[in-house]
């Protein structure tokens, strides 16, 4: 079986009826076969875009989405040692990342916090259902450089804008570059609400990330498109 081949069995045991050993056993075979990491984990950000959009459309339910984070943790938890092993990076930069108020997904999260992690970055992952408030609080605990705000329901996008008026409110904005992203997140929204910058996946907000903290400049700046 090609590696191609194998990829492909991967992205299907994801989003269907395989079982958690058999997702396992996939990833497992990816990394003895010397299968490029970054590749398979594309793959697989792809299988939970396809579900987040079959949840969206009322085509899978609820016990599916979670079945399917299972089934990525557990791949990840097997890819993301050889990551690491690969990156040499050294912690540069604090990240303080969470899914705001009114959301409780988690995947595309805790993909982007492995992903900063394997790029080198200190990150402090507040989790799900996140008040602004909370952000702001853990910023200046962990002398966080960035804020991450992830969304993937269009009704708690507001809670991203009111990260960013809160800080604008309490005199804070120049302390933090501000990042967005998630499924109904655009570039144009990012520009609207003032984010210094916007990523479509996980690898890209890392870059991006990197792009802003290497950039020197004082947040706000204009939105940076990963």
């Amino acid at each position: 079986m090609s590696k191609q081949d194998v990829l492909a069995e991967l992205h299907e045991a994801l989003i269907g009826v395989a079982g958690y050993d058999e997702v396992e056993e996939i990833a497992r075979g990816l990394v003895a076969e010397g299968t490029d990491v970054l590749a398979a984990i594309d793959v697989a950000t792809a299988a939970m875009d396809e579900i987040g959009e079959k949840f969206a459309a009322f085509e899978v339910f609820l016990p599916d989405l979670m079945i399917a984070g299972e089934k990525m943790t557990r791949c990840m938890a097997i890819l993301q040692p050889y990551i690491q092993a690969t990156s040499d990076a050294k912690a540069s930069a604090r990240v303080v990342l969470g899914t705001v108020s009114g959301d409780l997904h988690d995947i595309g999260k805790n993909l982007v916090a492995t992903m900063l992690t394997v790029a080198g970055f200190e990150v402090s992952d507040l989790g799900v259902n996140v008040p602004p408030l909370e952000f702001i609080k853990a910023a200046r605990e962990h002398k966080a450089d960035i804020l991450a705000l992830s969304s993937l329901m269009t009704n708690s996008l507001p809670y991203q804008k009111e990260v960013i008026d809160l800080l604008t409110e309490m005199g804070q904005r120049e302390r933090y570059y501000v990042i967005v992203g998630g499924g109904p997140v655009t570039p144009e929204f990012a520009r609207q609400i003032g984010a210094d910058g916007w990523a479509e996946n996980a690898a890209q907000a890392a870059g991006l990330c990197r792009q802003l903290i290497e950039s020197g400049n004082t947040p706000p700046v204009t939105t940076v498109i990963a």
